[in-house]
């Protein structure tokens, strides 16, 4: 026969408490070692900063100790600085340009850069097709010599090299400006800038176009001949 006995509750009440203070012992342990762990990777850490931070240190100073300038060394360099200046500003306040730095400064950009020279009677012909003066001729103003420059200008910026000339009219009487294009090695077509075409080898007056007084390579012996003729920017 089997016999049941009842136990007190408060022996099961003991018991319970008994096994929920393990328990919380055994946790605690777990959390107490795992915060030592961390606490030692911080002090490991910690130490390797302190060794970078000590290495930084000394590369600074020693930086400063070989690149350190004395107050003479800087003194020194500030007064050649100020000579400099001062000088610069002299020269700038008391300078005097020539007349030719000034029409060399003023022309610098009138030109493109030197480019590969352009050769062929039709080629020429080619380049002139479709360009037309936006404005009328009008003598003394906008005539056949501000035309003759501006024309010579486009021509040489595109590879041709083009003399401005002048002289008695080929065609007529009076005075004329006209141009010269090279279009071979040392040969040359003449090129009628009021009405920007090339004066063909059968025109009666061809021959003409290669009796002139003066020649000019450049716009600015062009404007030394006659300043007033050839400015075709002031027209």
């Amino acid at each position: 026969m089997i016999v049941l006995t009842k136990i007190p509750r408060l022996h099961i009440i003991i018991v319970a408490l008994i096994i929920l203070v393990g328990l919380m012992s055994f946790i605690s342990i777990g959390l107490y070692l795992r915060m030592q762990n961390q606490l030692a990777a911080f002090s490991l850490r910690e130490s390797s900063l302190q060794h970078q931070l000590e290495d930084l240190q000394q590369t600074y100073n020693n930086y400063k100790l070989f690149h350190s300038h004395s107050d003479s060394e800087y003194n020194s360099l500030q007064s050649i600085y100020d000579d400099y200046v001062a000088d610069h500003n002299h020269y700038v306040a008391n300078h005097h340009y020539s007349d030719v730095e000034v029409e060399d400064i003023r022309f610098f950009f009138y030109y493109d850069e030197p480019r590969k020279q352009e050769f062929g009677v039709y080629n020429l012909e080619d380049e002139l097709e479709g360009l037309e003066w936006d404005r009328p001729y009008e003598e003394h103003v906008f005539d056949c010599s501000e035309m003759s420059a501006s024309l010579e200008r486009y021509l040489e910026n595109h590879g041709w090299h083009t003399k401005i000339v002048c002289g008695d009219t080929p065609f007529g009487s009076g005075r004329h400006s006209w141009l010269l294009v090279e279009t071979s090695e040392g040969k040359y077509m003449p090129v009628e800038s009021t009405i920007i075409e090339i004066v063909w080898w059968e025109n009666p007056d061809f021959y003409n176009y290669f009796e002139y007084d003066r020649s000019f390579e450049t716009i600015q012996e062009a404007l030394e001949y006659s300043e007033t003729s050839y400015d075709w920017w002031n027209s």
